[in-house]
């Protein structure tokens, strides 16, 4: 983490301060509940909360500075105040000076599916050469980002940084203070369409990641996407950057040569190495996919098939994806952290895998599609034709075309439609007595991780 005075830290930010100048802070929190000894409190005003208000908690858990918006009253003054505009641009500027500082290696990360699931294969595995360090949760944001920055030892060899999007602008603003040595772009879909005119929008968008990729570094891409393809091939991207692309055509640079899967994970084959199989204790075509862009970034710094095919066996994996959990005489195949088309045929494809007397689909709304909603929905409702499914449980208004997709295109005997999680919960208790398999998937602002959260208690 980061280690710095506090009048280092006023030099940085350019600011005014009043406190003990010499007094060292140790690390970042942006959180009062999670404010460690001799840490710099960075209070955010969000739409809903305001930072500032929780610095009395800041304090009392160890807090020795903070970061002050000029225009808030009633700073602290037992601890060292640095007044800024804006706490997080001030947030922002003190990780750039970090990160300037760092002879990390980084793995910058983006991508409209898996980018996650990438992050933690590709740190599983890099940690087994390196000491190594990851985004933790869903820390991706122009927030998250500078945060997990500050919280890098200064001995971290390697960093595995998630980027996230929600609008045009945003990865190259991350990337340009990421600064990667390998950049990896895992897939382009209609997610955040509500802020942009076109998917081709949205593939530049994250194409900026090329912006902010080191001199000689690497940029990996999923080779199998045409969109993608083409979406580079209109990009400028510096000469001095290498380019390697995974997938399952064999044009790519490195591609998945055999796939099998159970229950218990999948085993794989790859193209650079064909006469041994990679297993990893997930589920879905998709991970495996994922871990060719994780085995092309460890090649790149120096990893060996033996060392990679280890660290496969020791992915750190973050929680409401992919969850597989026993309740009574129920497994729920948990997938809450958020839903769009692509992301719903993936969690399917993989509850094919369960057998049981009983299957049933809990889908809830997906947000982001504006006044494409509606087709968007109904269109996921048709596509489970494709699927065993006894029972198609909806919760949310948009779920409802995905009923009626369900009603009119398949054969599904039992479609009920629920406007809230805490109905459909009630519902789904009684399965928890039967011989059942259950799929839970919705948008993280449902948090219908609530609903299996509720039935353990039962």
């Amino acid at each position: 983490m980061i280690k710095i005075t506090i009048k280092e830290a006023a030099e940085i930010l350019n600011a005014d301060y009043f406190g003990d100048k010499d007094k060292l802070i140790c690390g970042v929190s942006i959180d009062s509940r999670e404010v460690s000894e001799n840490n710099l409190f960075v209070p955010i005003k969000g739409l809903t909360t305001n930072g500032h208000n929780y610095i009395a908690s800041a304090i009392e858990k160890g807090s020795i500075a903070t970061l002050w918006n000029i225009d808030e009253p009633n700073p602290p003054t037992d601890i060292a105040v640095i007044f800024v505009n804006d706490t997080v641009i001030g947030l922002q500027k003190l990780a750039e000076a970090y990160r300037n500082k760092l002879q990390t290696k980084i793995v910058g990360i983006t991508g409209s599916n898996g980018k996650t699931s990438t992050k933690d294969i590709t740190a599983g595995i890099l940690s087994q050469k390196y000491i190594t360090q990851k985004t933790l949760g869903n820390y991706n944001t122009e927030i998250g980002v500078p945060y997990t920055l500050l919280s890098l030892d200064e001995n971290c060899e390697v960093a595995v940084i998630e980027m996230g999007m929600e609008r045009a602008g945003e990865i190259e603003f991350l990337t340009r203070l990421v600064r990667p040595d390998i950049g990896i772009i895992t897939s382009v879909g209609l997610v955040h369409i509500d802020n942009f005119d076109s998917i081709e929008d949205i593939a530049c968008a994250k194409l900026e990641i090329v912006k902010g990729i080191k001199n000689d570094g690497l940029f990996i891409y999923y080779g199998d996407d045409e969109l993608i393809q083409n979406t580079v091939n209109n990009t400028e991207i510096k000469n001095s950057i290498k380019r390697q692309t995974f997938g399952e055509n064999r044009k790519n640079s490195l591609w998945l040569k055999e796939f099998k899967e159970d229950i218990n994970g999948i085993s794989f084959k790859i193209s650079d190495d064909g006469c041994s199989d990679f297993h990893m204790e997930m589920l879905g075509k998709h991970q495996a996919l994922n871990a060719l862009a994780a085995i092309l970034a460890a090649k790149e710094l120096g990893m060996t098939y033996e060392e990679i095919k280890f660290g496969l066996s020791k992915i750190e994996k973050t929680g409401l994806r992919n969850e597989v959990l026993k309740i009574k005489k129920c497994t729920i195949l948990n997938d809450c952290y958020k839903s769009n088309p692509v992301s719903i045929k993936a969690a399917l494809d993989i509850f094919e895998l369960f057998e049981s007397s009983k299957k049933v689909v809990v889908l809830g709304d997906m947000l982001g599609y504006r006044e494409m909603s509606e087709d968007t929905h109904y269109n996921v409702g048709r596509d489970l034709s494709a699927y065993k499914i006894d029972e198609l449980i909806t919760i949310g208004e948009m779920a409802k075309y995905m009923a009626q997709g369900a009603r009119e295109n398949t054969e599904i005997k039992s479609i009920i439609e629920f406007d809230n999680k805490e109905q459909a919960t009630q519902y789904i208790s009684k399965y928890l007595a039967v011989d059942s398999a259950i799929l839970i998937k919705g948008s993280r602002f449902l948090k219908l991780e609530e609903i299996t959260n509720t039935l353990k208690q039962l």
